[in-house]
């Protein structure tokens, strides 16, 4: 069975259509009109058709520019496209729209006629009204958060040294009594002494760390040509004491250049060194770093053999603060891996771990060759 074809009536497309249609003479009086374009203006028909002029649908401000632009374009070019203008409805009714037109020559200039399209925006002024709002709320909650962590950054500056002039006085007056010989060797004194004096050292190692990664920010315009291998001898000449009294060794391969806060990322390296020395095992500590390239970043392994620990804890340790011996031996605060997670982020890349007790540990991280700021 051959199928119909389907035939649209003529006139009801127009007076239907999902656009406006009105068609003005020269001088400007609307000579027919569509039933969409009515609706939304919120007339009757005969309260428009032959009764009110173009211009009459317009504020002051349009009728200047219909006056100046429109029509001109019209009568020279014989047509206009998206011109965005509001109508005037009913009842102070304000519709806003995109029209086209196109001028219908007759015998003379008087007797031509226009032809106009209107598509209504109302909806899509909505959005952007509200993508301006938007817009403004996030300049305004951005500018609102940069002073924040401009007072943030204030007031650990000011804790860091109104916290460690105490902890220094503690730490002079510890001394003195020592010095004095007022903690006789092997005296219940002398135990007292060593806990206050330990516990005074890791806190100022608490507070100067809380006070670096505070001023963590990673600023794009210091972001510059980076030798990965310089980093890591600049990193190791920082931790050397440290590295010595372990009696710790370090192989580092040939590694890239990339585009990063030099000193961001010497300061993830020295984390990470001085990581595999405190966690060694009871052998010297050794360790090694190498690299793989991967188009358009790069993973770099820090391998040691430490005491390790469970896979589990692989997240567990980026936390801030986060230990997984909270209370044993190894001095330390927690800051220095969520530090390093913290660096990566800033440069748009991850970190991670693998491990297993008693086997050592390897730090891998993945970092773009060509770094871009990262706000979080």
């Amino acid at each position: 069975m051959i199928a119909k074809p389907f035939i649209e009536d003529s006139e009801d497309l127009y007076q239907n259509a999902p656009f406006g249609y009105m068609t003005m003479r020269a001088d400007g009086l609307i000579v027919n009109i569509n039933t969409t374009l009515l609706v939304w203006l919120g007339y009757e028909r005969d309260e428009i058709l032959l009764q009110k002029s173009f211009q009459d649908l317009l504020g002051m401000g349009e009728k200047i520019y219909f006056e100046t632009h429109m029509m001109p374009i019209l009568q020279m070019q014989g047509e206009i496209s998206e011109i965005s203008i509001d109508l005037k409805g009913k009842k102070t009714r304000k519709l806003p729209t995109l029209i086209n037109g196109k001028r219908i020559p007759g015998s003379s200039a008087k007797e031509s006629f226009f032809r106009f399209s209107v598509l209504n925006i109302t909806q899509r002024k909505r959005y952007e009204v509200e993508l301006i709002k938007a817009r403004k709320q996030a300049e305004q909650t951005v500018e609102r958060l940069k002073h924040i962590n401009e007072g943030l950054e204030q007031f650990a500056y000011t804790a860091s040294h109104d916290l460690q002039a105490p902890l220094n006085t503690i730490s002079g007056l510890m001394g003195l009594l020592d010095k004095e010989g007022y903690l006789p060797p092997g005296s219940q004194g002398e135990m007292y002494y060593s806990l206050i004096i330990n516990n005074t050292q890791r806190m100022k190692q608490m507070i100067k760390d809380l006070l670096d990664y505070s001023k963590m920010e990673g600023d794009e315009k210091e972001f510059e040509e980076v030798s990965l291998n310089e980093a890591c001898s600049i990193a190791l000449e920082m931790i050397e004491d440290q590295a010595k009294e372990n009696n710790a060794t370090f192989t580092i391969g040939e590694l890239p250049v990339i585009v990063a806060d030099k000193i961001q990322v010497i300061r993830l390296f020295q984390n990470l060194f001085s990581n595999a020395i405190k966690y060694r095992s009871d052998a010297d500590p050794v360790v090694s770093v190498t690299f793989e390239d991967k188009e358009d970043q790069i993973t770099v392994f820090v391998k040691d053999n430490g005491i390790g620990f469970k896979q589990e804890a692989s997240e567990k340790i980026f936390g801030f603060m986060k230990r997984l011996d909270p209370h044993g031996s190894i001095q330390g605060t927690g800051i220095g891996l969520s530090a390093c997670k913290r660096i990566l982020e800033i440069h748009g890349g991850t970190i991670g771990a693998k491990s297993e007790p008693g086997k050592g540990s390897t730090f891998y991280f993945t970092i773009p060759k060509i770094a871009r700021k990262r706000d979080y």
